[in-house]
C-alpha cells in the first residue's frame, strides 16, 4: 500500500506541475503494466457516481447504452493511440527508453485528476449547475490536462519545454479527432 500511496503523491505533484513527482516512478515494464489499472479504475469509477452526464452533442435523444459505448471507445482508443503516439515520438527524440516512465507518471496522474474532478462530475451529474458552465468547466479542466500532460513528458522523457508541449498538443489532436470521427462514424453532429 506504501507503494501505491507513493505513486498517487508522486501523480499529485505532476498534477501540480511540479516536476519532481517523477522521482515517485521507476519506469520499470511492471510499473508500467500495474498502472493501467489507475486510469481504468478511475474511468470506470465516474459511472458509479450518479446519474450519466453525455459527451456535449449527445445530451438528448441518444440511448444510454451508445453513451456509454460511446464514452468507453474513446477512452479506450484514446489511451492506446495517444500512447502509442507518445511511445513513437519518444523514439524519434532518442529517449525511447524513458516511455516507461512517462507511461507509468501519466497513468497515476490519473487517480488524482479524478479525485480533483469529483465535485466538478458532481455537479454536473446532479444538475446543480448548468450544463453550459459545466461543459466550460470541463474544457478548462481539459486543456489543463494537456498542460500536465506536457509536464510529465518534460519530466519523464527530459525534453525540452517545446517538444513537451508538441507531445502535449499531439495527444490532445489525438483525443478530438477521435471524438470526431466516433461522432461521424455513428451519424451524430459534431458539435464542436
Amino acid at each position: 500500500m506504501h507503494a501505491i500511496g507513493n505513486k498517487i503523491i508522486g501523480g499529485f505533484e505532476l498534477l501540480f506541475l511540479f516536476g519532481r513527482g517523477i522521482r515517485k516512478f521507476t519506469g520499470t515494464r511492471q510499473e508500467a503494466v500495474q498502472s493501467i489499472a489507475a486510469p481504468v479504475l478511475a474511468y470506470g469509477a465516474g459511472f458509479f457516481i450518479g446519474d450519466l452526464y453525455p459527451p456535449k452533442g449527445m445530451e438528448q435523444g441518444y440511448g444510454t447504452a451508445q453513451i456509454i459505448g460511446t464514452m468507453t471507445a474513446h477512452f479506450l482508443l484514446s489511451f492506446v493511440l495517444a500512447s502509442l503516439l507518445v511511445a513513437a515520438l519518444a523514439r524519434q527524440f532518442g529517449r525511447g527508453g524513458q516511455f516507461l516512465l512517462y507511461f507509468s507518471a501519466s497513468n497515476w496522474t490519473a487517480v488524482p485528476l479524478f479525485i480533483i474532478n469529483l465535485p466538478l462530475l458532481i455537479l454536473a451529474e446532479r444538475g446543480i449547475a448548468p450544463r453550459a458552465t459545466m461543459d466550460q468547466v470541463f474544457t478548462i479542466m481539459a486543456l489543463y490536462t494537456y498542460a500536465v500532460t506536457g509536464c510529465i513528458a518534460y519530466s519523464a522523457l527530459r525534453v525540452n519545454w517545446m517538444l513537451a508541449g508538441f507531445i502535449a498538443i499531439a495527444v490532445m489532436f489525438v483525443n478530438q479527432e477521435l471524438w470526431h470521427i466516433l461522432y461521424l462514424i455513428q451519424g451524430i453532429p459534431i458539435p464542436w
